[in-house]
This record gives structure tokens, sequence and C-alpha cells, in this order.
């Protein structure tokens, strides 16, 4: 029985997997999806009936993302795989949208800022992208480019000539099967607690106002 948590992505949401699959699935507001987590990991146990000892992995929304829904969704997943000694994987958002597909040359792209974008290249586009964070123009120029991603309207109305959305992309509960056979295929159980450390792609901005205040890593 595996644990999934998504605070970050459109298709956030909570996911208990067992052996191929989804046992119950508790979607969560994308912009509030920090709200309510605890409610719905309680809910889903009890509508299947189990216990958290029962769990024997945990998978987690790394980023990037909102800097509050990721490190809500981390915390709550770390806790788990610490008090339960299981092993516990973080995905990035490429990673995740990666197990929609079989699509192997394509851009996963995900808005930051009015400018800026998360890029990841797959396939033959891996090399066309050198860093994570790239401005909006600087996106390659071609005529069969296919993507994926949580792009805004904005950034979707200016992407450049040729650009098409990936076909074919499969449900969020199958997105958590899939993912959940691909990470815990051989994955070892844990003789240490290790930390999923939050991914940002690029340091946060902390406002003034903010800037007293210090970020705990969970001991």
């Amino acid at each position: 029985m595996y644990l999934c948590i998504d605070t970050i992505t459109a298709e956030s949401g909570i996911a208990l997997i067992h052996e191929g699959k989804c046992l119950g699935f508790e979607p969560l507001e994308s912009r509030h999806s920090s709200d309510g987590l605890f409610v719905g990991i309680d809910r889903l146990f009890k509508e299947a009936k189990i216990a958290p000892s029962d769990l024997k992995g945990v998978i987690v929304s790394k980023g990037p993302g909102s800097f509050t829904s990721v490190r809500v969704g981390i915390a709550v997943a770390n806790q788990f795989a610490h008090q339960l000694k299981i092993p516990i994987v973080g995905l990035t958002t490429d990673e995740w949208y990666g197990f929609k597909t079989d699509q192997k040359d394509y851009l996963y792209l995900q808005t930051m800022n009015r400018d800026e974008l998360y890029a990841v290249g797959f396939g033959k586009w891996k090399t066309k992208i050198i860093t994570p964070i790239i401005h909006f123009s600087n996106l390659p120029k071609s005529n069969k480019v296919v993507w994926l991603g949580q792009l805004s309207l904005e950034h979707q109305s200016a992407l450049p000539a040729g650009y098409g959305v990936v076909s074919n992309l499969i449900g969020t509960q199958e997105t958590w099967v899939v993912a959940c056979e691909s990470v815990f295929k051989n994955a070892p159980r844990q003789k240490a607690y290790e930390l999923i450390e939050p991914y940002y792609a690029k340091e946060p901005k902390i406002s003034p106002s903010k800037k007293h205040l210090k970020i705990c890593k969970i001991q």
C-alpha cells in the first residue's frame, strides 16, 4: 500500500495505491491544496479500511510550485515516512507528468512568472534546454514541438508557431499507479530515514516582512 501526496500540480490530490490499483483518490483544490490534507488522508484510510502501519512507501510531489504548497506536502509525507520507517520518493513536476504519457520527444513547460518558465526537455529535446529556468522568449523554435505541463493562459497563447500539446494523456489516478510501479519496483526498505527536500528550481523570493522568519527542517 502506497500513499501518494500532491499539493502542487493542477491535478493535486491524495491517492492510495495497492497492487497496481488505485483504492481511493481525494482531490485537493489546486489553489488551496494544503487545506484539508490531513482530513483527506484520514478519509481515504477509513474508506479503504487500513491503518498507517499498512503503508509500504510514500510518494510526494516536491516541486517546483507554490512555496507554501510545496513545503506542506513534503512535511506531511516526511512525517509518515519518518514515523513508519518506510521508503519515501520525491518527484519533480516534470517527472510526475512524464508518467502520464508514452511520448518520447517533448518539452515539459511550467509557468514560473510572467517572463520565466521551468522547462525540461525529453528525448531529442533534452540537450536543447540547458538550465531549467529559461526566459519565455528562449523557447526552442521549431514547427514540430509537442509539450505538456502547466502553462498560464497567457503563455499558452504566446507559444511559438508549431507547438502542440501532447495527446493521449492518462488520468490522474492511473498516473499514480504507473508512478508507484516504476519508483517502488526495486526500492529497498530504508534502514535510515532520509528527508525529502523541496525543489524550487531557483531560490524562492521572500518578502521583506518574512525575512526574519527561519525555515526549520523536520528532525
